[in-house]
C-alpha cells in the first residue's frame, strides 16, 4: 500500500498544528487510528451556546460526530478555501462537543496551520478522490458521519451516484457501504434551460441527503430542478468585520504604494479610482468593465486598479488596457495580497466593479462594501440579495454559455458608467447579517438540525457495532 501523508495535530490546546517534522506517513490503519487526536468533549465558550443542544448530547452517545469537509484545502488561496477555512474553524471552536471536524481538498499558499484533521490532495484527476476510503477510516475511526461537500455539483457524479459513475473500483465499493451521509453547500451562479439546472446537475443533487444553497435565488433554482416539493435552505458566507473595514480614502491613497507594492507610489486625491477584483475567467466580464472605465476616463481623471490571479488566460488584461487607452492609467496586482493589504487597496477606491456575470455570493463585492466603497454589480445571481438597489444594473439580455446551457446576463458599458457616476462619493457599508458574529448562529442551527431529527442502529462496516445515522 502506498503511504498517505496526513498533517496530524497532537493536541487541541494552543490552536497550532504540528510542523513538517511531525508529518507522518501511514500504511497501517491500526497505527493511524492510535495516533488520531482524542475528541474534545467539553462544552466551548461559544456566546451562542444557548441553543437547546442538551437533548442532542444526551440522545447521541457517539458524539462528537465525524464531519469531513470536502472542498478546496483550508490552506488554499481560493474563495472555496476561504469558505472551508472559516466554516471549519467556527465548527472547531464552537461545536467540538457535537462535531469532530476535518478537511480534505487540493490547494495551498496560505500560512495557515489547521488545528484539526486535514489532508491536502496534491494531485487530482477528474475530481475523484481515490484515497477517500483510507482518509475517512483514519478520520472517522469506525463512526458513521457526514461528508460536507463544498464543490461545484458538476464535479460530483462519482460521489452522489457511485454505482454507475465512479471509475475507481475500490472507491466505488467503499462509497456503496454508505459510511457517511452526504451534505452539500452548493455553489450555483447560473440557471440552465427553463429556469432549472441541467439534467446532470439535477441527478448529482438528488444523490445528496441535505442541500444548503448560497442564496435564496439559488435555493429556488434547486427546488425547481429537483421537483420533490421540499424546501431548500440557504445561507450566505460571512465577512469578518475586524479584518474587512474602512481605512480612510485619503490615508489609503497616500500609503497605497508602500502597503501594496513596497514602493513610494501614491494616488492623487483628485483621481477617480475604479477597482476590479476578479479571477481571469470567462464569467468575469473584463471586456465590458474596462470599456466602461475608458468611457469614464473621457471626462474624469481615472485610475483603474485591477487585482487578479493571472494577467493572460481567458482575457489578456494588458491588451485590453492598451486597446482602451488605459495602459498609463492602470495599476495591476496579481498573485497573493494579504487581507490587510486588500483593505487598504479597496479603501483607496471611489467605486469597484463586481464584474462576475452572476455570482453564487461574490466575496469581492462585500469586501468592498465592508471597506466603505460602493460596488456596481448586475442584478442577477446571489449577491443582489444583500446589495442596495442603487448599486445594481439590470441585464439587457441573456446568452447561453457552456456545457450545461448556463444563462448568462449581458450588460452594456454605458450602464456601468451611469451607475459608477451615480454612486461616486457614497459611503457604503456591509449589511450586518453578513458579519460572522451575526451569521454563525444560523449556520450552527442548520448543522444541529441535521443531527437532531432521528437516529437508528446500524452496523459499522467490518464489525458488529452501533453507528449513528444522520438524516
Amino acid at each position: 500500500m502506498v503511504g498517505v501523508g496526513f498533517l496530524h495535530h497532537s493536541g487541541r490546546g494552543g490552536g497550532s498544528l504540528s510542523h513538517a517534522d511531525d508529518l507522518v506517513y501511514f500504511n497501517d490503519l491500526a497505527r493511524m487510528a492510535e495516533l488520531m487526536p482524542t475528541p474534545l468533549l467539553m462544552l466551548s465558550g461559544d456566546p451562542t451556546a444557548k441553543s437547546g443542544l442538551e437533548h442532542i448530547v444526551q440522545d447521541w452517545p457517539e458524539l462528537p460526530i465525524p464531519l469531513m469537509i470536502l472542498s478546496d484545502s483550508p490552506c488554499a488561496t481560493s474563495g472555496l478555501g476561504r469558505i472551508t477555512r472559516e466554516l471549519a474553524m467556527n465548527i472547531y471552536k464552537y461545536l467540538p462537543h457535537v462535531f469532530r471536524v476535518g478537511c480534505i481538498g487540493p490547494g495551498a499558499g496560505l500560512p495557515f496551520e489547521p488545528p484539526f484533521f486535514h489532508h491536502r490532495i496534491d494531485q487530482i484527476s477528474d475530481w475523484t478522490v481515490p484515497d477517500l476510503p483510507l482518509i475517512w477510516r483514519a478520520f472517522a475511526q469506525g463512526q458513521h458521519g457526514i461528508l460536507l461537500v463544498i464543490w461545484d455539483a458538476s464535479r460530483l457524479l462519482w460521489l452522489s451516484h457511485p454505482e454507475p459513475y465512479c471509475p475507481n473500483p475500490e472507491l466505488k465499493k467503499f462509497l456503496l457501504t454508505k459510511p457517511f451521509d452526504l451534505w452539500t453547500y452548493s455553489a450555483i451562479d447560473a440557471e440552465g434551460p427553463n429556469g432549472k439546472l441541467s439534467i446532470l446537475l439535477r441527478e448529482v443533487l438528488r444523490g445528496f441527503d441535505r442541500i444548503l444553497a448560497y442564496s435564496e435565488w439559488a435555493a429556488r433554482i434547486v427546488e425547481r430542478t429537483i421537483g420533490d416539493g421540499k424546501m431548500i435552505e440557504s445561507l450566505p458566507h460571512g465577512i469578518d468585520p475586524k479584518i474587512w473595514r474602512p481605512r480612510g480614502r485619503d490615508k489609503a491613497r497616500r500609503k497605497f504604494g508602500r502597503l501594496v507594492f513596497d514602493t513610494d507610489f501614491t494616488i492623487e486625491s483628485n483621481k477617480f479610482v475604479i477597482g476590479i477584483v476578479a479571477t481571469n475567467q470567462a464569467r468575469k466580464d473584463y471586456g465590458t468593465a474596462i470599456k466602461a472605465a475608458a468611457q469614464i476616463a473621457k471626462n474624469h481623471d481615472v485610475l483603474i486598479w485591477i487585482h487578479t490571479d493571472v494577467l493572460e488566460r481567458y482575457w489578456s488584461i494588458p491588451a485590453l488596457l492598451c486597446d482602451y487607452g488605459l495602459n498609463n492609467q492602470a495599476v495591476v496586482t496579481h498573485g497573493q495580497l494579504t487581507d490587510e493589504q486588500m483593505t487598504w487597496a479597496y479603501s483607496a477606491c471611489d467605486v469597484t466593479f463586481g464584474i462576475g456575470l452572476a455570482e453564487g455570493y461574490g466575496f469581492p463585492i462585500f469586501e468592498s462594501l465592508a471597506c466603505g466603497v460602493p460596488c456596481i454589480h448586475g442584478n442577477c445571481g446571489g449577491a443582489p440579495e444583500h446589495m442596495p438597489k442603487e448599486m445594481l444594473i439590470e441585464p439587457v439580455a441573456f446568452r447561453t454559455e457552456g456545457t450545461f446551457g448556463s444563462q448568462r446576463p449581458v450588460y452594456e458599458a454605458d450602464q456601468w458608467v451611469e451607475a459608477a457616476l451615480r454612486v461616486k462619493g457614497v459611503y457604503a457599508s456591509l449589511p450586518k447579517h453578513l458579519e460572522w458574529p451575526q451569521l454563525w448562529p444560523r449556520f450552527r442551527a442548520w448543522l444541529e438540525a441535521g443531527i437532531a431529527k432521528e437516529k437508528q442502529t446500524l452496523s459499522v462496516v467490518g464489525q458488529e457495532d452501533r453507528r449513528t445515522s444522520i438524516r
